[in-house]
């Protein structure tokens, strides 16, 4: 009892801990770049003291009067679309100068918070306002009074808006690049390893030749190497076939005249090749390990029937390994998806093929202390891995379990 208690919490503290941070990117980006400044994402959804400053009129609105009305949250609200500000007033800011009490002949400045229904003196009038926005303000004899910009503090409704989301997708191209250039980097570097190593996984399981083990365990043994020891290596492999192509282009085409010879030694191939040779080992080792637990009678009764290898393989594995292939699918999009080192160093570093990683990264110095862009482009690029997870999960979980039990 006390053990499986123990399971639980542990499981509710790695739910929490995963969770809570989603939930703080998600509400921040739809917050407004002031109160996603000035408070917590956990303050969002409670009304929240904030300050904003607002002017009593604009310059020709008035000619001379005595009195002078309006509410504090509509002259705020004029240059909002998505954040309208909403609440109750708590108190303003008065800064002016005041007679000296020690001294009737000076004056002294002052600033104070002022509650509602409290008057002040702003420019010779009697400035009042309500909780709920209303002011007034009066003058002794007709005049026409300058706008008054007031700092006040208002106990702020929770508001959100997709501004951020708009700006990051509309209004900066860079964003909507990067998701395109990740998707032609994740989709062809998942489904090239996958397929290779569903055919190699099937030689490996059910096709007798030789050094065939000691080819497996070559293969497995490669999962150790770390994937920052093959950098030098892979790239100056690339550099070198860069400069071959380059040198061939030269020997073929008119390339010199329009100064178009050279090859880039970073590009979408290149990504494509780094990955498809990173995941292959774990690919072929957990696809050769579901494939070899499949029931070898069924295999016999094909070949029986005078089917061949392609034949058993694209009618009989294929459909069978559905949940394996999906699992892997599922852990390959999301590793390259997420990937950040091999993209810097392989991938292609023009502006507008950056991978959403990378420019997420860049993102930190462009946005600087815009939390609600950056957490909105951070909200973005997580929504792919989640709709492609829970699309798949049913063939995840399948493949998780599969083998767990007798028949299964």
């Amino acid at each position: 009892m006390i053990a499986r208690s123990v399971k639980n919490v542990v499981l509710l503290l790695i739910v929490f801990i995963w969770v809570v941070p989603f939930i703080a990117l998600v509400t921040t980006s739809l917050r407004s770049e002031t109160a996603s400044k000035t408070s917590g994402f956990w303050t969002a959804f409670t009304p929240t003291e904030l300050g904003q400053r607002f002017s009593t009129h604009d310059n020709g609105d008035h000619d001379s009067v005595s009195t002078i009305s309006g509410n504090i949250f509509e002259r705020l609200n004029i240059e909002t679309d998505n954040f309208e500000i909403s609440g109750d007033v708590q108190s303003i800011m008065f800064t002016g100068r005041v007679p000296d009490p020690e001294n009737p002949d000076k004056t002294i400045l002052i600033r104070k918070l002022v509650p509602p229904g409290e008057a002040m003196d702003v420019r010779g009038g009697d400035f009042v306002f309500e909780p709920n926005g209303n002011f007034t303000w009066t003058f002794a004899e007709p005049t026409t009074p300058k706008p008054k910009n007031l700092d006040v503090f208002i106990n702020q409704d929770p508001v959100f808006g997709p501004d951020a989301y708009i700006e990051v997708l509309f209004e900066d191209k860079n964003v909507p690049n990067a998701l395109i250039s990740s998707f032609i980097v994740t989709i062809p570097a998942t489904i090239i390893p996958i397929t290779i190593a569903a055919f190699a996984a099937y030689a490996f399981a059910w096709m007798s030749f030789p050094g065939r083990d000691w080819l497996f365990v070559i293969v497995v043994s490669l999962m150790v190497v770390p994937t920052q020891l093959a950098f030098l290596p892979v790239l100056q492999g690339f550099s070198g076939i860069a400069s071959w192509a380059t040198s061939l282009n030269a020997w073929l085409t008119d390339c010199e005249l329009t100064d178009t010879c050279e090859v880039a030694s970073k590009s979408f191939a290149g990504l494509w090749i780094t990955h498809t040779a990173f995941g292959l080992p774990l690919a072929i080792y957990l696809l050769r390990n579901y494939i070899v637990g499949l029931p070898r009678e069924l295999l016999q009764s094909a070949r029986i029937d005078g089917a061949n290898h392609l034949q058993i393989f694209t009618k009989l594995i294929v459909p069978l390994s559905v949940p394996a292939l999906a699992s892997f699918s599922i852990f390959q999009f999301l590793w390259v998806w997420n990937d950040l080192i091999v993209a810097l160093y392989i991938g292609p570093n023009n502006a507008s093929d950056l991978v959403f990683p990378i420019r997420l990264q860049k993102q930190l110095g462009t946005f600087k202390d815009q939390l609600h862009l950056l957490n909105a482009s951070a909200v973005i690029s997580m929504i792919i891995p989640v709709i492609v997870f829970l699309s798949m999960q049913r063939y995840f979980i399948r493949g998780l379990l599969a083998g767990s039990v007798k028949g299964g």
